[in-house]
């Protein structure tokens, strides 16, 4: 028997794995008619007038302190702005999937670098077992894309596009310390 709370649990994560599920594809499609920096600015301004909108609704406080104006500023400029620059930039030239594929070593940089910066977050067998995966799913899922790799540059492209994850992930674990 399910309670209301995990009908609106379910119906969120369903949401959410429909919009997170198609970012990668939505990325590349915008790149059609809007310049990769356009589209980054675009996409977060909308979601920070959401978010913000939510941010009465729901009554959150913030306290405004330096160091959360400080977490704000390195989560924003890491996780957003310069993560997502690379990904825009590099959609115009390799494949979506392969984006999508290189996006996901997120968690194990997540694991990797925690691992060294954040006491008690050693990364065990399961985990790094549990991270890779996760990241064959992807290179399942993705496979149809992965066969249109071509091109003189998409080696030097895929290895840019790995910053993405790597900025993402430096900012998580900031975040957490």
């Amino acid at each position: 028997m399910s309670s209301p709370d995990s009908g609106r649990l379910r119906a969120a994560f369903i949401v959410l794995t429909l919009i997170w599920g198609s970012t990668w594809a939505v990325i590349r499609l915008g790149l059609e008619g809007i310049p990769p920096l356009t589209g980054v600015a675009l996409r977060f301004a909308i979601a920070g007038a959401i978010l913000l909108a939510l941010v009465r609704r729901f009554g959150v406080r913030f306290t405004w302190s330096r160091e959360e104006l400080g977490l704000w500023a390195v989560n924003g400029l890491f996780s957003f702005t310069a993560s997502y620059t690379i990904v825009y930039w590099a959609e115009q030239h390799i494949p979506s999937g392969l984006a999508a594929l290189l996006f996901a070593t997120y968690p194990l940089f997540v694991a990797v670098i925690a691992h060294f910066a954040l006491p008690g977050e050693r990364l065990g067998r399961r985990a790094a077992a549990g991270i890779l995966l996760g990241f064959a799913g992807v290179a399942v899922i993705d496979s149809d894309d992965l066969q249109l790799l071509g091109g003189a540059n998409v080696r030097e492209v895929a290895m840019d596009m790995l910053l993405s994850p790597i900025v993402s992930a430096v900012a998580t674990v900031a975040v957490k310390r």
